[in-house]
């Protein structure tokens, strides 16, 4: 009988999301980009000028799954200008696209479900 292969991809899965790499530090987000630790954003809540851009950069060796949503619940949401999922472990750095609409809404991490931060996007457009 065959070894099966899911009983090692499995664990190796889920330690490559939940350990960090190892053997090098990571920088500090430049400035005016929204930083993320291991299970928190820089900062709970984010204001931004309508039509501007938000960047947030994975400053720690962990793997963040990030799209709009609440305790680590996403959801689909027109006006989140985040296209698709983006997997913050790949791609350190990610800016999304312009926030048009103005409102509150939320961005989530669905590995860490205490990752929320609240994206207020001003009245103005002009």
């Amino acid at each position: 009988m065959a070894f099966p292969r899911i009983v090692l991809v499995v664990p190796l899965l889920l330690l490559g999301m939940y350990l960090p790499a190892v053997g090098f530090q990571v920088d500090d987000p430049p400035s005016g980009a929204l930083g993320m630790t291991h299970e928190h954003f820089a900062a709970d809540e984010v204001h931004i000028p309508c039509g501007q851009t938000l960047t947030m950069e994975n400053d720690s060796l962990w793997a963040h799954i990030i799209g709009p949503g609440q305790e680590g619940l996403l959801v689909t949401d027109v006006n989140v200008p985040v296209a698709r999922r983006q997997l913050m472990e790949t791609n350190d750095v990610f800016t999304t696209g312009a926030w048009t609409k103005p409102g509150t809404y939320y961005l989530t991490c669905a590995v860490h479900p205490e990752m929320t931060v609240k994206v207020v996007v001003s009245d103005c457009c002009c």
